[in-house]
């Protein structure tokens, strides 16, 4: 047997032929790039990244590597593989930007987010970064205005708090260009001094967006009083310089841990996927080459006549110019004129986009463009979830009858085309039928791990598990409340999958539409109107499930209580319905299928587990509910089902469950 040291030794030597090959393998995507200055293309071509990952992932299998660390671990690789192309050419591009170091202004000092978005941003283009804190936005774009730094970094909106309304009129006075874009994912925690304890807290210290991006928990700590302050950096900064173990920071556990902070509580933001998106301006515009995708933000005022804004909106469609964002914003010193941001996915000096812009200045009272700059977020290409498991069949056609006139939002005469539901990067509806899974109820972290880990290996496409467990016994299992929440929060992000968790009260809808993708409402609950409602409010997806004794008008009915509050994101979910068969089991109702094709443009997924006396019986009536056209299947994992605190007669081992998606797909 090899000692510790020596294995550490070789451990070493990996990691340095790693990092070679790593380099190595990043000089010839820069030679990638080269060889697309004779003979102009997009830098990504997604359809290889996709096959290369395929290939990638079943190589990984043979030597025992799963899925979900494959193509991780190549994800990071793609993306920094594109960055380096794009980087490459835009240095081409913009030859009078080539010097090495750069002074950079942004909100802060170290350990700031902006400060570390900047780091995070100059490192793409291996830029030396002199540092220049400033304590307001005005003061980050006066410095770049007055030749104190190259670049300045604002960050522009939030995915919790929305957009940040003070940089937007900061822009609106700027003669700055907007010259590049990051998106930072933002972890907020609780920071202090090693030792205290998150309920013996008196102050915390704050900037006010991060304070209202952690809103909703913040109210659960009681007896803390929150002071503003002018950055999230300055909050750390007080925390350390003081001897007072009662106070805390709200900031990124990487920040703190430079101020030798430790985070008490991680994790705590309104939004399960809290992201801040950052601009770049400089003095100076850049070129975007060719190759590189690009976005141009312009601003635009219209006349106050009615239709004057949609008549501008139209130019873009007119000109097949995809529009990302529109933000509105008073004019400064005209009470009630709007101004417009307009961000689209173009560049300035396509053909399209100046023709665009002439007819803009002849429609419009004032037009101006912000900046064109490259596009850097790079989306991870996805596997399909087919190709995960066995080679899928083409999926039967399905004749739709839009025969139906009763008004109501959930038929076809209100919307005859099929809703298509996106969750992350799924989309439920679509014709590509998905797998929802995992166990009744989250029992511990390890297990809602274990479980997310065998989905996504699998080929599922969704982790649901329950975290409120109302049950007909007191003694009977009740769930981990919020605790298994985060549980179920962090197993998806740790595998990059949406989940679900169900929902039975009122008073839950708020807490778990801010941890949980999707909404279970289950068949014992799908009259609830009350309920309905209030999910109606949310922008959640909801799965419906069908009671046991409904008629389907009865059930597209309970979806119209959802769908007329305004939320159209509505997934019916087939169970099963009592009959004189089964021993007190339902009976699934696989016709209930194309019924629904033809009454409903909603998604139908089904849950055969109520409808089982074996567990041998999942397989069969889920290639029954595929065949019929079905967009989706819900499923019951667990670990080791015999020990399962909740329905652990319908749950599938690891085994069960990968031998039937297998079967299912194949």
């Amino acid at each position: 047997m090899s000692s510790l040291e020596h294995i550490r030794e070789r451990i070493t030597s990996l990691d340095q032929n790693l990092l070679t090959l790593l380099n190595e393998r990043r000089q010839l995507s820069v030679e990638v790039a080269k060889s697309k200055l004779a003979n102009p293309k997009a830098v990504r071509d997604q359809e290889r990244e996709q096959q290369l990952l395929i290939r990638l992932v079943n190589k990984g299998r043979e030597l025992g590597l799963d899925a979900h660390y494959v193509t991780q671990l190549y994800h990071t690789i793609i993306e920094d593989s594109v960055l380096s192309q794009q980087a490459f050419l835009q240095e081409l591009t913009n030859p009078d930007q080539q010097q090495s170091a750069v002074r950079v202004a942004f909100l802060g000092s170290k350990g700031s987010y902006s400060n570390i978005a900047t780091h995070r941003y100059f490192s793409r283009y291996q830029k030396q970064v002199v540092e220049l804190g400033c304590v307001g936005f005005q003061e980050i774009v006066d410095s770049v205005e007055s030749g104190q730094a190259d670049y300045g970094i604002l960050p522009i909106e939030n995915t919790s708090s929305g957009s940040i309304n003070e940089v937007y009129d900061v822009l609106q006075q700027t003669s700055l260009s907007i010259v590049g874009e990051l998106s930072n994912n933002i972890d907020h925690g609780i920071l202090a001094k090693p030792g205290s304890r998150i309920d013996q807290l008196t102050t915390l210290y704050a900037h006010p967006q991060p304070y209202q991006q952690c809103s909703r928990y913040l109210r659960t700590v009681p007896g803390i009083r929150v002071e503003f302050v002018d950055s999230s950096s300055k909050a750390m900064e007080i925390v350390a310089n003081s001897d007072d173990p009662d106070i805390a920071a709200l900031g990124s556990s990487a920040g703190g841990e430079m101020y030798g902070l430790q985070a008490l509580q991680t994790d705590i933001a309104n939004q399960t996927r809290n992201e801040t998106r950052f601009i770049v301006v400089s003095a100076s515009p850049i070129e975007v080459a060719d190759q590189v995708p690009a976005r141009t933000t312009l601003i635009m005022s219209t006349s106050q006549q009615p239709g004057s804004l949609v008549e501008a909106l139209l130019v873009l469609r007119e000109h097949k110019i995809n529009m990302s964002k529109l933000e509105s914003r008073p004019v400064q010193g005209n009470p009630w004129e709007e101004m417009f941001y307009i961000d689209v996915s173009a560049n300035v000096r396509s053909d399209q986009m100046q023709s665009a812009l002439a007819e803009l200045s002849r429609i419009t009272r004032y037009v101006k463009v912000l900046g064109c700059y490259p596009s850097e977020d790079v989306d991870p290409t996805q596997i399909p979830l087919t190709a995960l498991v066995s080679k899928q069949d083409e999926q039967p056609s399905t004749l739709i009858n839009t025969e139906q006139d009763d008004g109501a939002l959930s038929s076809r005469s209100h919307k005859p085309s099929s809703t298509v539901i996106r969750v992350g990067d799924v989309q439920i509806g679509d014709g590509e039928f998905i797998t929802i899974a995992g166990p009744g109820a989250v029992e511990s972290q390890n297990q809602i791990m274990a479980c997310a880990q065998q989905l996504k290996e699998s080929g599922g496409a969704i982790l649901q598990a329950g975290c409120f467990k109302p049950r007909s016994s007191p003694y009977s299992f009740q769930g981990l409340g919020e605790e298994g929440l985060g549980y179920l929060s962090q197993a998806g992000k740790h595998y990059h999958v949406p989940v679900m968790t169900e929902v039975s009260y009122l008073d839950q809808v708020a807490t778990l539409a801010s941890k949980a993708d999707i909404l279970y409402v289950r068949a014992r609950h799908m009259q609830n109107f009350n309920l309905l409602r209030e999910l109606g409010k949310t922008t959640r997806p909801v799965v419906l499930e069908r009671n046991n004794i409904a008629s389907l008008d009865e059930w597209l009915k309970a979806a119209d209580f959802i769908l007329a509050q305004g939320n159209q994101q509505v997934i019916l979910c087939e169970s099963g319905v009592r009959t004189f068969e089964g021993q007190g089991k339902a009976t699934l109702d696989l016709s209930a299928i194309p019924l629904l094709r033809s009454r409903t443009h909603l998604p139908v997924i089904v849950n055969p587990g109520e409808a089982i006396e074996r567990r041998e019986q999942i397989a069969p009536l889920a290639k029954a509910a595929k065949q019929l056209g079905a967009d989706g299947l819900l499923l019951w994992l667990h670990p080791d089902p015999e020990q399962a605190k909740v329905d652990n007669a319908k749950s599938l081992n690891f085994p069960q469950f990968s031998h039937t998606l297998s079967e299912l797909y194949s």
